[in-house]
């Protein structure tokens, strides 16, 4: 079941800062330990994220499966990169699935990006609909996170409120739930 959106702004404000007075000592915040201990703890029990990448490569065999777990967001990120020989010179897209360590939500999306001079460029977030070649894909990861964790749906609208906190290099009023949730630089994959 979906936390409330004033649920969800309770758990964030007891891992993020709302001010930056952070930025002025070397003392860790409460905020800061406690996301560090969520942290410190999942990558001490990872094997439901080890079962869940096994389970995607089983369901996605021509893709390339990859992951990132920054310790500064709000839980690790698993990516489905289109095969090489797939990718074009513009517009390519890979499928990113987020799930939170601090509630039990996730979130899909892809990463827009181009081929030129032999390397991949040009990284843009989408919250859109997938393109059609990136649409199986996306179920696929949708339906493995609930599968393999039990976690809800994250929606769009709800991911654009805007939270007074300080998430990674954002800062309010550009930091909204996404960001706490997820991850703070969502055009940045490996």
């Amino acid at each position: 079941m979906l936390p409330s959106q004033e649920d969800l702004l309770a758990i964030v404000r007891k891992y993020y800062d709302s001010s930056n007075a952070f930025m002025f000592t070397t003392e860790p915040s409460p905020e800061t330990k406690r996301h560090d201990e969520t942290w410190k703890h999942w990558i001490a029990h990872m094997e439901p994220w080890y079962a869940f990448r096994d389970e995607l490569r089983s369901e996605l065999p021509n893709y390339v499966i990859g992951e990132t777990y920054p310790s500064m967001d709000g839980g690790p990120r698993c990516m489905v990169y289109l095969p090489k020989e797939s990718w074009s010179a513009t517009s390519n897209w890979d499928v990113v699935g987020c799930v939170s360590l601090l509630a039990p939500v996730y979130f899909v999306y892809g990463v827009e990006w181009d081929y030129i001079d032999g390397r991949r460029q040009n990284f843009r977030a989408s919250f859109e609909q997938p393109p059609p070649s990136m649409a199986w894909p996306a179920q696929i990861v949708a339906r493995t996170i609930e599968k393999m964790f039990g976690f809800s749906a994250f929606p769009r609208e709800l991911a654009e409120t805007p939270v007074p906190l300080y998430a990674g290099l954002l800062e309010p009023p550009e930091t909204t739930l996404f960001h706490t949730l997820f991850t703070s630089a969502p055009n940045n994959i490996p």
